[in-house]
């Protein structure tokens, strides 16, 4: 049984209007599957708030989080599987590494 990847997203910067609005979103995306894992970059604008938006002070990286997966998770999901299955190729290839001297 192969274990599935799992996805930890980490919203890094937010950027909102005079207002306090957030318009969008840096963020990172860290994919494991258990050995390895690769972090991606990622940036989304965000929608307009629909009805009375949350106020700046009091969001929580978990609504950030969700908005961000809700706009771009599955993209940024393949990007972040692709990325991981890369560096596990790279790493099958190499039979070793270093120097023969101290």
């Amino acid at each position: 049984t192969t274990m599935s990847n799992t996805y930890m997203y980490n919203p890094i910067n937010l950027i909102s209007d005079a207002n306090g609005i957030v318009k969008a979103v840096d963020f990172t995306v860290t994919v494991s599957d258990g050995t390895d894992e690769y972090t991606v970059n990622g940036h989304t604008g965000l929608n307009a708030p629909s009805g009375e938006p949350i106020p700046y002070a009091q969001l929580t990286k978990d609504q950030v989080v969700t908005w961000v997966k809700s706009l771009v998770g599955d993209n940024m999901q393949e990007l972040a599987d692709s990325e991981l299955a890369a560096l596990k190729s790279r790493k099958a290839t190499v039979l070793s590494s270093g120097t023969p001297w101290a």
